[in-house]
């Protein structure tokens, strides 16, 4: 009996410490285009590191899947909590708008869109009626792009489980397109931030229009086969994409397409989309709140630390965020929906802590 006991507790410790192991890991080469290396070799601080990443497992910042950072174009930190797997699709809830921002750029490019400033209804003949709306007639892709679309739309009253922030009309309509565009008019286009999933629908369905492709396969041939994103999900409903909280990408490949953005549009010395479209993706178009700005689906942050930051917000705790002042890349994914804020740290917090391993933050 006295050793069916010794048994037992020490199964319970070694499953305790293989649960509770926060110990840093180094990033393994997979040959998938990112380059490897580690904390020391980039002399980042590991002393700051190891207490975050304790903080981390112990739940300081909730539900926390993983947390990947490239430094000065090297994979450095690549951990995954709470049971997660690297090979584990993860939701990028509003992390997804973003990829209409970039595949814009790339139907400009290719010439199947002018410019950003085509009228939204030039690509909806079907809903010419709708031209009699002055103010709605005003709306460009710019506008769209920008959260600047004037329609009517009260995020915060969306329910928080809500991964895409469309809400109940979304989910109980058959047609999204029609639902999108058909929302009110509350101010005059280009001229008021207000944050809209459904501005998203309705890029999606112009990228679709214009190329005669849904923007899955858009992003397919552009690009997920070019930088080697090879496994992905994407939620739709009758033919159309949730362009606005939808796709499900391996963390890894997320940090991919933040990396993508950081190198301004290159891949591999291959340009997926030209330097130019990524300064405008990341150009501040219209104050949210000081100090944040919009620019096309990614916001810009002035931060305390003198230089400017750009990162997407995602429901539940998804997060890309580029640094280019400290050749910085971080990406988080996490399931925060049902953990009250008073019950853990922000992940902006995080994000600030992490920065700090650099050592221009010293």
């Amino acid at each position: 009996m006295k050793k069916i006991i010794v048994i037992l507790v020490v199964l319970t410790f070694i499953g305790c410490t293989t649960r509770n192991d926060c110990s840093y890991q180094k990033p393994i080469d997979i040959n998938d285009g990112l380059n490897v290396s580690t904390l020391e070799e980039h002399e980042l601080d590991t002393i700051i590191f190891n207490k975050l990443n304790q903080d981390i497992c112990e739940g300081k910042y909730g539900n926390v899947h993983s947390l990947l950072v490239i430094e000065n174009n090297d994979l450095v930190i690549e951990q995954y909590y709470n049971d997660w797997k690297k090979d584990r699709l993860h939701i990028l809830a509003s992390n997804t708008k973003s990829f209409n921002s970039l595949l814009i750029g790339v139907a400009i490019e290719q010439g199947y869109i002018e410019s950003v400033d085509q009228r939204m209804l030039e690509f909806f003949p079907e809903y010419e009626n709708l031209k009699k709306d002055t103010l709605k007639n005003k709306i460009t892709i710019k506008d769209l792009l920008t959260m600047t679309s004037g329609f009517q739309w009260d995020e915060q009253s969306l329910p928080v489980s809500d991964p895409n922030n469309m809400g109940v009309i979304f989910d109980k309509t058959e047609d999204w397109l029609k639902s999108a565009i058909t929302l009110e008019m509350d101010t005059i286009p280009g001229t008021k931030y207000v944050y809209s999933g459904p501005n998203n629908i309705i890029l999606s369905e112009i990228i679709k229009k214009t190329t005669g492709q849904n923007i899955a396969e858009f992003a397919e041939k552009y690009l997920f086969e070019p930088i080697g994103i090879k496994e992905y999900k994407w939620g739709k409903k009758n033919g159309i994409y949730d362009s606005g909280g939808g796709l499900l990408l391996k963390s890894r490949d997320i940090a991919k397409y933040g990396f993508l953005h950081f190198k301004k549009g290159k891949w591999n010395d291959k340009s997926i989309v030209t330097e130019k479209w990524i300064e405008e993706i990341f150009r501040p178009y219209i104050e949210i709140k000081h100090p944040f700005y919009s620019c096309y689906q990614w916001q810009m942050v002035k931060t305390e630390f003198d230089f400017n930051a750009w990162f997407i917000p995602g429901n539940g705790g998804q997060i890309i965020n580029i640094i280019p002042e400290l050749d910085m890349v971080i990406v988080i994914n996490a399931d925060n929906r049902k953990i009250p804020k008073d019950k853990r740290e922000p992940l902006e917090y995080l994000i600030k802590d992490i920065a700090k391993i650099h050592p221009k933050l010293k």
